[in-house]
């Protein structure tokens, strides 16, 4: 095998070296003296959906054209959700030159696309029948119960419950992948941990306390990814080149702000009358809107159907909405940390569908762009958000190409595929 790309989901770097030297994860703590630990850089917003996507691609959102989990058709005010067809660059297993690939529970992957070896999507899959190929590897999925995704209604049961289904789903995922393994010859395996990124979100806040009585419970759940991540690593020998990732770091969540609720309050955003409010019901007026997590888009004329936003107004909208998003508070806290151009980091042939803006939140907040304005705070349970910062990114040995000083999700195959990436360059 050339190549075990292992994902973590919502693994911050800075955890798992931790967890690494308290022995919390004591494989973890073997592989990561084996290599190289840097903190990197998730996309921009640092939403799942684009950071795997930008993993598997080698390209930023402009040039695979995912920037959220949902997004606007072009020219009107239809929101769907991206997925794999989304996809306007190819994951490095669909290339032309890859050989036979074993790839479970790849966030963006769904519905399942052909390729050369067994593709099972990850989150978000709607349904697993759409979600394998080939279909006839299905029939053994459902014998062992594989889920597409944790049943995220067992929260309503407590915490305790809803880890114990993580835990069921993940044994089944670490089935699955060895009995696939054994299966062929594979020159490629990409298996992600999904679990981590939905305990970081609900128990977050019993990480950060010792004394809640969850707290051991997330302790041991990544004992547990860890003894997981050891029977991996007995089955590989040195020649293979084995590397980790996450997409996003992680800090806790106190407040979730409706980001759609300010820019109306301050005039930016006008809705008609509706008793469930959406992209169609913006009026001609409105100036600027947005959508998860802090995309803002200005109502530009010529790109949505009511939109009144000339090209040359743009420039001084962009100024003011930028110092506006900079000064926003609420319950006395900031909001945004940071106001990003997408024509400043967004490139290819994709970067005019970015958003204009993009909003990164301030300690303790998540951002939120849904249409419903009733409430500017938004009730959830959820207590833990992603960072842009501190995503994770190892590689054990020296046989890969050059870890860029700032280490970004898109250059991950620039690391681990140099000769492929200098090749597409070339061409």
């Amino acid at each position: 095998m050339d190549l075990f790309l292992l994902g973590i989901d919502g693994l911050p770097r800075w955890m798992w070296q931790q967890f690494a030297d308290s022995g919390v994860m004591p494989h973890s703590r073997a592989l990561l003296q084996s290599g190289t630990l840097v903190p990197m850089q998730s996309s921009l917003p640092e939403v799942s959906s684009a950071a795997w996507a930008s993993i598997i691609t080698g390209q930023n959102p402009g040039g695979h054209n995912v920037f959220g989990f949902t997004d606007l058709m072009d020219g009107s005010y239809s929101l769907g959700f991206t997925s794999s067809r989304t996809f306007r660059a190819k994951p490095f297993w669909a290339r032309p030159d890859s050989g036979p690939s074993l790839i479970i529970n790849v966030p963006q992957t769904y519905p399942a696309q052909p390729l050369n070896g067994m593709l099972v999507s990850g989150f978000v899959a709607l349904d697993l029948k759409r979600a394998v190929h080939p279909a006839e590897q299905l029939p053994w999925l459902e014998s062992i119960q594989y889920a597409v995704d944790a049943d995220m209604s067992l929260l309503e049961q407590g915490k305790p419950r809803f880890v114990q289904e993580l835990r069921r789903v993940m044994a089944a995922r670490c089935r699955a992948l060895h009995h696939h393994w054994d299966r062929e010859s594979w020159q490629q395996i990409m298996f992600v941990f999904t679990g981590t990124d939905r305990l970081n979100h609900y128990l977050w806040e019993d990480f950060e306390d010792p004394t809640s009585p969850l707290h051991q419970t997330f302790l041991d759940y990544y004992h547990e990814v860890d003894r997981h991540i050891g029977d991996i690593l007995q089955r590989l020998d040195d020649r293979t080149l084995l590397a980790a990732v996450s997409d996003h770091g992680f800090a806790r969540q106190r407040r979730s702000i409706n980001m759609n609720c300010l820019l109306a309050e301050a005039g930016y955003l006008q809705l008609k009358p509706s008793a469930r409010p959406a992209y169609s019901d913006m009026l001609p007026e409105t100036r600027a809107f947005a959508m998860d997590p802090g995309r803002i888009y200005l109502h530009r004329q010529g790109r949505y159907p009511g939109g009144l936003v000339q090209a040359e107004q743009a420039e001084e909208l962009l100024q003011e909405l930028e110092r506006y998003l900079l000064q926003l508070s609420v319950a006395g806290c900031p909001v945004v940390s940071r106001v990003l151009r997408g024509a400043d980091i967004y490139s290819g042939p994709f970067a005019h569908r970015a958003p204009d803006l993009v909003a990164l939140p301030a300690p303790d907040v998540a951002l939120s762009g849904r249409m419903n304005l009733q409430e500017l705070i938004e009730p959830t349970l959820i207590n833990g958000r992603h960072t842009h910062e501190e995503s994770t990114f190892f590689v054990r040995g020296s046989q890969h190409g050059v870890i860029p000083a700032s280490m970004r999700v898109e250059d991950v195959l620039q690391v681990l595929q140099p000769e492929v990436r200098a090749q597409q360059k070339a061409a």
